[in-house]
Parts: C-alpha cells; structure tokens; sequence
C-alpha cells in the first residue's frame, strides 16, 4: 500500500472515521489494546511495509500514525526537516512541545492545524520521525 495522504480524510486506503473492520482480511496487523491508557484510550492497529498505526475508537478510525513513509504531491514528509517541511506545505506549526517518548529519548511534537498533522522530531526542529494524521474534528475548539 502506497501511503499518500489526502489531508483530513485519508492515508492509502485507510480513511478517518471509517470502521476498521473493512482493513483486517486485506492486511496482517498487531494489535496493541491501549483502551484504558488515560492520557490517549485507543485499540491500535499496526500495519507494515510501511509501518503504520491506526488508532481506533468505537471502532473507527481516530488518527493515523506514520513512521516511515507519509506522500504528500509526490513528497515523502518523513525525514524532512521542520523547516523544509514547513516550506513545502507552505505552512507555520502552531504549536511545539517536548516529549518523552521513554527515559532516554525526547521528541519534539509540532502542530500543523491547516493540514491536520501533527509532526514528530528528532531534536528542535530536527528530522521528522513520525507524523500524525488528524481528522478536522481534532481542530474544532
């Protein structure tokens, strides 16, 4: 499956708000059942070649995680700098936190609320490691 994303609907075939249900025959998966976690409840779907995770609730689709290939016009948004990302959707993040993603690792997460994608690094406005793919609802105050 080719990962291209259509913002605020879709990456590949996987669409946002679509029960999960129709993906399992036509994929091998993990699943890893985080329904209890109270920071971000979830049953999570991880598919491969690309790696990917569906975070599902009610059993449909939340939010997409990707961690290896994300295309956006013919770009691969993993690997990009926060800068030549920013330039290349022609967008500023609104947002930047620091996170610990275990004891030794911090990320830094950036917020780009006009294409619904939240951006994982590597460093301060480092190299993008992963991307979160959001519905328009994940925007709506």
């Amino acid at each position: 499956m080719v990962p291209v994303l259509i913002p605020f609907k879709q990456v590949g075939i996987f669409v946002l708000g679509q029960e999960i249900i129709q993906y399992l025959d036509e994929f091998e998966f993990e699943v890893h059942d985080m329904s209890e976690d109270q920071v971000a409840p979830s049953i999570n779907y991880i598919f491969f070649n690309p790696e990917m995770t569906l975070f599902v609730l009610d059993k449909k689709n939340d939010f997409i995680g990707c961690y290896e290939e994300l295309l956006y016009k013919g770009v691969n948004l993993i690997g990009l700098s926060v800068q030549q990302f920013s330039d290349y959707i022609e967008d500023d993040y609104s947002d930047e936190d620091k996170l610990f993603v275990n004891e030794e690792e911090e990320q830094y997460v950036y917020e780009f609320d006009k294409i619904g994608l939240q951006v994982w690094t590597k460093g301060k406005l480092g190299v993008i490691v992963s991307i979160m793919v959001n519905r328009k609802e994940h925007y709506i105050d």
